[in-house]
């Protein structure tokens, strides 16, 4: 019983250390002198390939963004599966995805819906330098939301914003709302397409509310918490 007790202690501390090696890489590489460089220098690519404008963002963020710690595993999903020549994503935030899918895809169809308002402005500056490669890409302000025209939206953080129906909640806004199936009948979608979403849990309005709007949809890439 001893050993066997060692053994597992053995495999814990094993499978421990890498991911405490790597929680101390991130800080130090993420940390606000390291962002500052970067925005000073403000690189055209960070490290997955991806066209991004390092001034629109906080130094921690730029250092996160640049290294390619910033939604990693999403972006590594979607630069595998996201291959459709249409992609529709829901919650571009600042456009860290889209910067890096733009960089590498060709006559792809890019639809992007930001509801944040300070957010959005960010993504409208990325979309000046992004490249050509043929692409088209359409930007939306508003929010994904089923059952009223309009719904209230907090800002919390570039990536913690989420619509909220708390009617005591303060500092919320009013925002347009869309639905995936306006998207696709508004765009004339009518070929399969990739879904990309983080809209902080309100993917599952379209799984119950809107599901023929998925008809054409050939992946989804959702947030991975």
């Amino acid at each position: 019983m001893i050993i066997a007790k060692v053994n597992s202690l053995e495999r814990k501390i094993k499978r421990l250390v890498p991911s405490l090696f790597k929680t101390i890489i991130v800080k130090i590489l993420t940390n606000k002198f390291f962002g500052k460089v970067i925005k000073i220098i403000n690189p055209k690519k960070n490290l997955f390939g991806g066209v991004f404008d390092y001034k629109n963002v906080s130094h921690k963020e730029a250092a996160e963004i640049f290294f390619g710690f910033w939604e990693s595993s999403e972006i590594r999903f979607a630069m595998q599966y996201a291959k459709s020549n249409t992609i529709i994503e829901l919650g571009s935030s600042v456009g860290v995805m889209l910067g890096v899918l733009a960089n590498k895809r060709q006559n792809t169809n890019f639809i992007c819906v930001e509801a944040s308002p300070i957010n959005f402005k960010k993504l409208l500056k990325l979309k000046k330098i992004l490249p050509d490669n043929f692409n088209n890409y359409e930007l939306i302000n508003k929010a994904v939301h089923y059952g009223s025209d309009h719904v209230k939206f907090k800002h919390l953080s570039t990536k913690g914003s989420r619509t909220v129906t708390d009617k005591t909640s303060k500092n919320t806004i009013q925002l347009p709302s869309i639905t995936l199936n306006a998207i696709i009948n508004d765009y004339e979608i009518n070929e399969n397409f990739t879904l990309i979403s983080d809209i902080e849990g309100d993917e599952a309005s379209i799984f119950f509310k809107d599901s023929i709007a998925l008809n054409l949809c050939k992946n989804i890439i959702a947030e991975i918490d």
